[in-house]
């Protein structure tokens, strides 16, 4: 784990990719149409603001996904499968 600033600016320091998902309903997630793939870190910085739960879905050689919760400041490694969190990490 570790908090949302320390994230955003590590893949942005690495330049990558990503596309957003946020919470739907009932435990699933939907995709933000606008982040099919960016590298916008301020519009990241700004979805952070208004949304309680965002999973980052990292687009490099094998994707990665984070769930960033604002609330508490963390973000943490997640499995994410069928626009559902499957596994969070500890």
């Amino acid at each position: 784990m570790k908090n949302i600033a320390e994230f955003i600016a590590e893949i942005e320091n690495d330049n990558c990719s990503y596309s957003i998902w946020v919470y739907a309903q009932q435990g699933y997630y939907k995709q933000l149409n606008s982040t099919a793939v960016t590298k916008s870190y301020s519009y990241l910085k700004k979805i952070v603001e208004s949304h309680m739960q965002i999973i980052v879905e990292l687009n490099n050689d094998k994707p990665e996904h984070y769930l960033l919760l604002p609330e508490i400041n963390v973000a943490t490694h997640i499995a994410f499968q069928d626009q559902k969190v499957t596994a969070i990490a500890t």
